[in-house]
Formats: structure tokens, C-alpha cells, sequence
């Protein structure tokens, strides 16, 4: 579907600019950007600091939950009913409580995805901001992203993916 709306948006655009105006397109590939960008870098490892955390917390809390079930199966014969009840019931909470802290950070819009946004959204917004820019000084009328595999063919003499980059970082090194 969003191939056809390109490939619409483009054929509909050639209609409407005067033969005698060029249009300029170029594209970008977004994953290289955020490859090579090296703002990106300490964003990955606060993500990765995050995350492991949140691992961490997960495996203390699976270590307790499989205690408590070895604890209720090896002294299953020696307590009392109410006692085993007790137990049980106390592994049924911890169970819960585990998978509602998984599914709280590794669920739809967790707290993993939620971060992931968080550190992502400053960086997302300079490259469109730094891509508006440019698209203004160099007269592009699209600046389109390869990365979704929507652009099914371009000149690569049109791909500004490393002028982006290259810009970025140096803006890095300027701040």
C-alpha cells in the first residue's frame, strides 16, 4: 500500500510541477544514519544499561519464584494442608507478580519501548531537523528514507546518507 502512495504522490507531483521547473529528490537511508551517528552511541549504551537492569531484576525474581516451587515440592509430604495451601498460594502471588513485571517492561508499550522513545526522540527530531534544512539550502523538493525498502530504485548519485552523517557528526564534535 505505501509503495503505490509513493509511486502515486510522484506520478500526481510530475503532473502538477511546470515542465520547465526540475524537481529534486534525494533519499537517505535512516539506519545508516543511526549506524554511523555517534551521538547514537551513548544512547545505545544508557539503553543497554537500562535494560540489563530490568534483566536483572527479572532473573532475581525467576531465582525466587523456582526456590519457592523446589521449597513446596521438596516439603510437599511434611506440611500441613493449610500450610501447603499457604505456600502455594504464596507462589501463585510471586508468579503473578513476575509475569506482570515482564510483561510491564517487555509487553506492548512497556517500559523497554517506552524508554527506547525517550533516548531515541531528541536524536530522531536533529536529523529531521538537519534534514529540513538541507532539504531548503540544496533545493530538494523530497528527501525520502531507503531504509523501509520503499524506494525501488534510485540513482545513488542522489543518496545523501553520508553528507547527512557527516554533518551530524560534526555538529557532535562542534557542541
Amino acid at each position: 500500500m505505501r509503495r503505490v502512495s509513493i509511486g502515486l504522490l510522484l506520478a500526481m507531483v510530475s503532473w502538477v510541477v511546470p515542465a520547465s521547473a526540475e524537481l529534486r529528490i534525494a533519499f537517505v537511508n535512516s539506519e545508516v544514519i543511526l549506524q554511523n551517528y555517534t551521538a547514537v552511541e551513548g544512547v545505545v549504551a544508557t539503553f543497554n544499561r537500562d535494560v540489563q537492569g530490568w534483566n536483572e531484576e527479572a532473573e532475581r525474581q525467576k531465582s525466587d519464584l523456582e526456590r519457592l516451587r523446589d521449597e513446596l515440592e521438596s516439603q510437599s509430604l511434611m506440611l500441613s494442608d493449610e500450610r501447603h495451601q499457604e505456600k502455594e498460594m504464596e507462589y501463585q502471588r510471586k508468579l503473578n507478580e513476575y509475569e506482570q513485571f515482564v510483561q510491564s517492561i517487555w509487553g506492548p508499550e512497556g517500559l523497554v519501548e517506552q524508554r527506547n522513545e525517550e533516548l531515541l526522540r531528541p536524536i530522531i527530531s536533529k536529523i529531521q531537523t538537519l534534514l529540513a534544512k538541507l532539504a531548503v539550502d540544496e533545493d530538494y523538493d523530497f528527501i525520502l528514507d531507503a531504509a523501509d525498502n520503499n524506494i525501488l530504485f534510485a540513482d545513488p548519485d542522489h543518496d545523501i546518507t553520508d553528507l547527512v552523517v557527516e554533518m551530524l557528526n560534526s555538529e557532535e564534535g562542534a557542541d
